[in-house]
């Protein structure tokens, strides 16, 4: 099969002919006409007659010697080109499922920007946890310029139709991380993200809830179940990934799995630990690598998974 090339735009129109392609790729590279037909020992006009579709698109060693010219990945291009030589029938059923996946790609984007928009405007800098996530530095520092992004954003519908504006430094493969990486905020369900449904979540001071809780704090009600609750931290024994003060959303209807991020009263405190199943047993591994990981059987376990990091305000 033919692949879809991933969609771009230029001046807001979908860039899905070889011609716009083209022209983008040179004029990025700072090349006019001339000077990139001259790198490939063709004609201007030639390279004027591809980028204004006078002429159909070229042959795939053509299209490689275009895209050396202009320092370029040729995968684009040649899927493009790939694209437009395809009989009709054939093309209008791809470009028919690359209209399906823009679709699905444009919720996702829109989704992600009114999540990043509520949560930089939180009550308190909300944190998804990407140090918990294990997501590489590139990635955490992505994550917190976006927010920067959304901050500037002064709705939730402007983070809406302005999701590429949002979303702008983060290309389709990390935005797809960042989709995965927003632990139950993007749910991939039919919730209209303008109406970003809101809820007051109890703080209480230890996973064993005891006594009333001290404060609550709204979050996105997307964010776990019902019953989910934060407790905050009272000591920095899981420093740096959590300090005093911080609060964790912990989630009683979610079942761990391996890996994930657990709070748990431990030796007269919370603990928080990261949950591996082995065989009957559970192993809980310490934050810190100098302590050393907890075992107990499976059923003995009664900790909870945290979903979220709200970052207290130092």
């Amino acid at each position: 099969m033919i692949p879809v090339p991933e969609r771009r735009s230029i001046g807001g129109v979908p860039e899905t002919k070889f011609a716009l392609a083209l022209k983008r790729a040179r004029e990025t590279a700072g090349l006019s006409q001339k000077a990139l037909a001259a790198k490939i020992e063709l004609t201007g006009s030639y390279i004027s007659q591809l980028e204004s579709s006078a002429r159909r698109a070229p042959r795939p060693k053509v299209i490689t010697r275009i895209c050396k010219a202009l320092g370029i990945s040729e995968r684009r291009l040649q899927d493009l080109a790939a694209l437009e030589r395809s009989p009709a029938p054939i093309r209008k059923r791809l470009e028919r499922a690359d209209r399906e996946r823009g679709k699905v790609k444009r919720s996702r984007d829109r989704l992600l920007s009114t999540t990043l928009f509520h949560m930089a405007r939180g009550p308190r800098a909300v944190d998804p946890m990407a140090e918990m996530l294990d997501l590489p530095p590139e990635h955490r520092m992505l994550l917190g310029r976006l927010m920067g992004r959304a901050r500037r954003v002064k709705t939730v519908e402007e983070a809406e139709t302005q999701a590429d504006d949002v979303l702008a430094e983060a290309g389709d493969q990390e935005r797809e991380l960042l989709a995965r990486v927003l632990p139950g905020v993007l749910t991939g369900g039919k919730a209209t993200p303008s109406a970003a449904p809101r809820r007051l979540v109890d703080v209480y001071a230890d996973v064993r809830r005891e006594g009333a809780p001290e404060d609550a704090i709204e979050l996105d009600a997307r964010i776990g179940s019902g019953d989910a609750f934060l407790v905050r931290i009272s000591d920095d024994e899981a420093h740096p990934r959590v300090e005093a003060g911080d609060l964790l959303l912990v989630d009683p209807e979610r079942t761990p799995r391996g890996g994930d991020t657990v709070l748990l009263h431990l030796d007269g405190r919370d603990r928080v630990r990261t949950w591996h199943k082995q065989g009957g047993r559970v192993r809980l591994d310490a934050i810190r690598p100098d302590v050393a990981p907890a075992r107990m059987e499976a059923e003995a376990f009664d900790g909870l998974v945290v979903l979220l990091l709200v970052r207290a305000l130092r």
